[in-house]
């Protein structure tokens, strides 16, 4: 099972992706964040940058599960609420129209 489920971890580690939503193709109301911002106000995050856990033990993995739920919860309610087409990283795209950035909107989302 955790080959299965690997994968799908690895592409939410802060950075390795960098679109949270949606899709840059045909956006009209885009929106961008500082995901890395927001992984830092999420607990189990915190828990694992205290504890200085590692890829190779066996709590940072449910502790980033744990974390990503938070962080993709967040950025869907936030951008549904929005009405925005796309979360992109912040920078890493170029759009027809000028992004907004939400990271903070994100982030209290977390708090709800």
């Amino acid at each position: 099972m955790l080959a299965c489920v690997l994968p799908l971890l690895l592409s939410f580690i802060p950075g390795a992706s960098d679109i949270y939503f949606g899709k840059t193709e045909g956006a009209k109301k885009p929106a961008e964040i500082v995901a890395t911002d927001v992984f830092n106000e999420i607990p189990e995050y915190k828990k694992i940058k205290e504890k200085g856990l590692t890829k190779d033990d066996a709590e940072y993995w449910v502790l980033l599960n744990k974390a990503n739920e938070k962080f993709n919860k967040a950025v869907k309610k936030t951008a549904e609420d929005g009405k925005y087409d796309v979360v992109a990283e912040k920078g890493k795209h170029k759009f027809d129209s000028t992004p907004v950035d939400i990271t903070k909107k994100v982030i209290e989302a977390l708090k709800k």
